[in-house]
């Protein structure tokens, strides 16, 4: 089995609240994450082939994933409120969530795709991997 991972950036904001709560309870599940900030996230795509390569020795080429990325993630999330994204509406938008959305929008257009992990501060980070 071959795993490839390739790493990509966007920057964005968002904010940790949950509208079924209250504010008193948002302050303290979320603390300041309950305010709009703002992350330089790193997006890792994981992707895993069992089999022969072909004759070009890759699972894919590096610059096939920009494009898949560029398209489905770049283009829709970098420099935006995610709050307001497709798929993070009335949700809170957490690293975990991110990972998920991230990867139930590539993975149509990526078969290889294992997995989505997003590094929203350095050392922490959640993977998404569909079970």
């Amino acid at each position: 089995m071959y795993e490839l991972k390739k790493r990509f950036r966007i920057s964005a904001a968002h904010r940790l609240h949950n509208e079924t709560l209250s504010k008193d309870v948002n302050k303290k599940w979320f603390g300041k994450c309950n305010e709009l900030h703002g992350h330089n996230y790193n997006i890792t795509l994981i992707l895993r082939y069992v089999g022969q390569l072909d004759p070009s020795g890759m699972i894919i080429n590096f610059d096939e994933l920009k494009v898949l990325f560029k398209k489905y993630i770049d283009d829709v999330y970098d420099h935006k409120l995610l709050n307001n994204c497709p798929g993070f509406e009335e949700k809170v938008v957490t690293a975990e969530l991110m990972a998920h959305v991230f990867y139930d929008r590539l993975k149509p257009k990526l078969k290889e795709l294992y997995g989505v992990e997003v590094e929203e501060t350095d050392g922490a980070s959640a993977t998404y991997y569909k079970a």
